[in-house]
């Protein structure tokens, strides 16, 4: 079966989730569905590990909740499991598993052995699915987005907050770029924010004709700086936008990859090339 309607000057292979049709797709550069994964519910992040692995969160489902690994012959490797919503997970260069735990207001790193090796409090008060949405550690500093305060939180080892950016409603995904600066998605689009907090770049539908933004979830910061972005058609807007696209800092189109008509709902995404 082949999910088609890409366009631009590069071509991708990648593997993304679809959390209304609970599958992980690996799809190659044609658009040719290669494998598929089923009944993997609350799926919001997943990774290629170094060594081949497939690695994703997942919460509400026949799994549990926390997150999973599996070998490239689709045996499982090590699973994690906790309690309450998962919406994030990103393997670490020691081996560990970040995690971020909404209904325990926490980070955790998870060892090989599926210990608990490293836990990090979340500040918040108030209902459990606006505490957090991605945590992710860039060199010895930890980001969780907190969209019920719109901050995203800068973090030491040991817990202590050494930075709060303000941010847009409905924030979600987080990176640290090479110059120090952040990105993050949320649903009015992506916005980059330099070490005072000041937002110095911005993508909003605006930018993008044709692509009808409706919430960026995920994001992958390629090796050239171009990022692509998914854009999540959950909440009633179904079908209504380009899933998957790539753009370069002066806000050029690269690479799209429309799969109405077969995906549902994609949430996150690895580019494999």
């Amino acid at each position: 079966m082949v999910i088609m309607k890409i366009s631009g000057i590069t071509k991708h292979s990648f593997v993304c989730t679809d959390t209304a049709a609970q599958k992980l797709i690996w799809i190659d550069e044609n658009g040719n569905t290669k494998k598929e994964i089923c009944n993997v519910k609350g799926c919001f992040d997943l990774w290629i590990t170094p060594d081949g692995r497939i690695l994703y969160s997942h919460f509400g489902g026949s799994d549990g909740d926390g997150f999973t690994v599996l070998n490239e012959d689709g045996s499982l490797h090590r699973k994690y499991n906790t309690k309450h919503e998962i919406f994030s997970c990103q393997p670490l260069e020691n081996g560990n598993i970040l995690v971020g735990e909404l209904g325990q207001k926490r980070i955790v790193e998870v060892d090989t052995s599926g210990n608990i090796v490293l836990e990090i409090p979340i500040p918040y008060e108030g209902s459990q699915h606006e505490c957090m949405r991605m945590v992710r550690k860039y060199g010895n500093y930890y980001f969780a987005v907190q969209p019920g305060l719109n901050i995203i939180r800068k973090l030491t080892r040991s817990g202590e907050t050494i930075k709060e950016y303000s941010v847009r409603p409905d924030a979600f995904g987080v990176a640290e770029l090479a110059n120090g600066n952040v990105i993050y998605t949320c649903m009015s689009g992506a916005y980059e924010l330099d070490a005072q907090g000041k937002e110095v770049w911005a993508l909003t539908d605006a930018d993008v004709p044709g692509i009808n933004i409706r919430w960026l979830l995920g994001l992958q910061v390629l090796s050239n700086d171009n990022i692509v972005f998914s854009n999540w058609m959950g909440h009633g807007h179904l079908d209504e936008g380009i899933h998957f696209f790539e753009v370069d800092r002066e806000k050029r189109v690269i690479w799209t990859f429309d799969g109405r008509g077969t995906l549902m709902m994609p949430a996150a995404l690895h580019i494999l090339d």
